[in-house]
């Protein structure tokens, strides 16, 4: 019986990790990327960044992007988007020391709709940079929740470095690794 209940539990868990659909066909998706700068508030480890979809709706509008340490900041890429607008919507990060992290998520919330932080509008598939921003800590009251502002980044890695860091990680995806050849082919 105690068997039967661990099975249950243990594909009840892994359905539930399970959620959202695969994509493997990235002739008709795009890439597109950015750069966070997070050394002026609580977090100094970022861990996932969101990109949200809010035209056309749909019933899967979040893409998870991968997160990598690069340059004084964080680069961050999806190369899944579809077609549509879309918006860096959140960053979550630890404050670490070494490889001992806090159990607070630092949380940055950047808004599904309205300003342009992070945005960007995808005609046809290919590499699209979702710019590159500073967050800094912004005081507030003894009693009011933390909150923080975005600015363009001013001493950001260049598109061609961040192309090049992201090309390194894609090689396994023909599709995408060769829109960021011919995409760095331009920005000589």
């Amino acid at each position: 019986m105690l068997k039967r209940l661990t099975l249950v539990c243990l594909a009840l868990l892994v359905s539930a990790c399970a959620t959202g659909t695969r994509i493997t066909e990235l002739h008709d998706r795009s890439l597109a990327y950015g750069w966070l700068d997070i050394t002026d508030v609580d977090a100094n480890r970022l861990h996932a960044v969101n990109i949200y979809q809010f035209r056309p709706h749909t019933a899967e509008p979040y893409y998870p992007a991968r997160v990598i340490k690069f340059k004084e900041g964080f680069l961050y890429y999806s190369m899944v988007l579809p077609n549509g607008s879309h918006k860096t919507e959140s960053a979550s990060g630890q404050r670490c020391l070494g490889f001992l992290c806090s159990n607070t998520i630092y949380e940055y919330s950047f808004g599904k709709q309205g300003d342009k932080v992070g945005a960007v509008a995808i005609k046809n598939p290919g590499v699209y940079s979702l710019g590159s921003y500073k967050l800094t800590k912004v005081k507030t009251g003894f009693f009011e929740q933390g909150k923080f502002d975005v600015a363009p980044a001013r001493d950001a890695p260049s598109k061609r470095e961040q192309l090049e860091e992201i090309l390194k990680n894609v090689q396994d995806e023909p599709v995408v690794a060769e829109r960021v050849r011919r995409e760095l082919a331009k920005l000589k």
